[in-house]
């Protein structure tokens, strides 16, 4: 007999404490990849006018763990969770950490808010109405030249 084992994700913005080179970045990326291929925690980073928008998603207390050790980490503040739950599928499961360039216009279109000018409304909007994260990574999903490759 199988035992079904949900998928956890948590998705949540930040803001950076310093602008971000790609560098920095780059030094980001390379460490959650190798970090979380230990875990087996798969996810999405997006760097978009000083903040982040990150997903992490796998068994729920080592992406609770993770996501409490980020959260101390002083490159970023204002940490805001948009969306924490089980989910059916993993969005990014062949993804240690995806990396995604795209423009607050096209988060804003995505989350089907075209009158929207500011992250921060993108990211209220997203936190109050959970439906429009997962609108949102579908759409990434269904434009992949903006993932760019590990």
């Amino acid at each position: 007999m199988e035992i079904f084992m949900a998928e956890y994700q948590i998705v949540y913005s930040s803001l950076a404490s310093k602008k971000m080179l790609k560098s920095d970045l780059y030094i980001i990326l390379r460490k959650a990849r190798h970090n979380n291929k230990m875990r087996s925690v798969t996810g999405l980073l997006v760097y978009i006018e000083q903040s982040f928008f990150q997903v992490l998603e796998g068994d729920k207390k080592l992406v609770s763990k993770l996501f409490k050790k980020i959260s101390s980490d002083e490159r970023h503040t204002n940490l805001r969770i948009l969306y924490e739950g089980e989910i059916d599928k993993r969005f990014f499961p062949n993804w240690e950490m995806a990396y995604a360039t795209l423009s607050a216009r096209e988060l804003a279109n995505w989350a089907g808010l075209k009158n929207t000018t500011t992250l921060e409304n993108i990211f209220e909007s997203m936190q109050s109405e959970n439906s429009r994260v997962t609108t949102v990574l579908s759409n990434l999903l269904n434009n992949p030249s903006l993932i760019l490759p590990q």
